[in-house]
């Protein structure tokens, strides 16, 4: 039930992004026309303004000379950069990373006006080839790992005991039949598998998850809850993330005569 909750959210917030529409060029038209974003194809010429997010990866054509686009979600700086049509000379060509004529889907045009041609949507956007590899490159949580190594544990134990319930009933002086000492074996094996053990860790993450809902975290797969709990440190680029990317006075610092100092909150200070 948590996974659906969460699962039906992200897929209401996909929907919030992708029902942008979009001011198309296509085939030829001397007119516009609102195409949604999902509906965008390669060779598509599209026009966008400040305040518009970046439907898919595009080319410049042409731009305003304060064209600004903030690209953090790709390149992680807080600070918008500067767009032209302008084509990257160099020896070596720069990186398209550092390219200043390309907008990357999943970013946003700060400022100005931009002509641009999409050549890459969907999973052939840079954005969704992260995607894709982040999909693709999943590794087993600790939890999974441990009750690997106790299900193995588990298992030894098993067929140990039931090997010295046949040996025993073989040795036995009250003779039986084999299908009597097969079944005392098999009972023997099975009464040692944990059959509550995965109901158990599931209602764990379960619960766990539930109380992060609580503090507004979406988790979209309950073994995320458990990877989460083994976090020794967390590393983060704070400018822009943590913080707001902006640098603020909170003291003033005057140096006087004989090496002293006096210090003055800036909020005490009048313009």
């Amino acid at each position: 039930v948590t996974e659906q909750r969460a699962e039906s959210m992200m897929n209401a917030l996909q929907k919030m992004q992708g029902s942008d529409f979009v001011s198309t060029f296509r085939a030829g038209a001397a007119l516009p026309e609102k195409l949604p974003a999902e509906d965008l194809l390669p060779g598509d010429v599209v026009v966008l303004e400040a305040g518009h997010r970046v439907p898919a990866d595009l080319r410049v054509l042409d731009c305003t000379d304060s064209a600004l686009a903030e690209s953090s979600a790709i390149t992680g700086e807080s600070l918008a950069e500067k767009r032209t049509s302008n084509a990257m000379d160099g020896t070596p060509p720069p990186s398209i990373m550092d390219a200043t004529n390309v907008l990357w889907s999943g970013t946003s045009i700060v400022q100005g006006r931009l002509l641009c041609i999409v050549f890459g949507t969907g999973d052939d956007t840079l954005l969704g080839q992260i995607a894709c590899k982040v999909r693709m490159s999943r590794v087993r949580s600790s939890l999974e790992i441990q009750i690997e190594h106790f299900v193995h544990l588990i298992a030894i134990v098993a067929t140990c005991v039931a090997f010295l319930s046949l040996i025993a009933n073989i040795l036995s002086p009250q003779k039986e039949s084999t299908t009597q000492m097969l079944t005392n074996a098999a009972t023997a094996f099975f009464t040692q598998v944990p059959e509550g053990l995965m109901p158990t860790v599931t209602l764990c993450l379960m619960f766990a998850s539930q109380q992060m809902a609580t503090r507004q975290v979406l988790v979209r797969r309950i073994d995320a809850v458990e990877t989460l709990g083994c976090v020794g440190v967390l590393c983060s680029d704070k400018t822009g993330t943590l913080t707001s990317g902006n640098m603020t006075a909170t003291d003033l610092v005057i140096l006087e005569a004989g090496s002293s100092a006096k210090t003055y909150p800036a909020t005490s200070l009048k313009a």
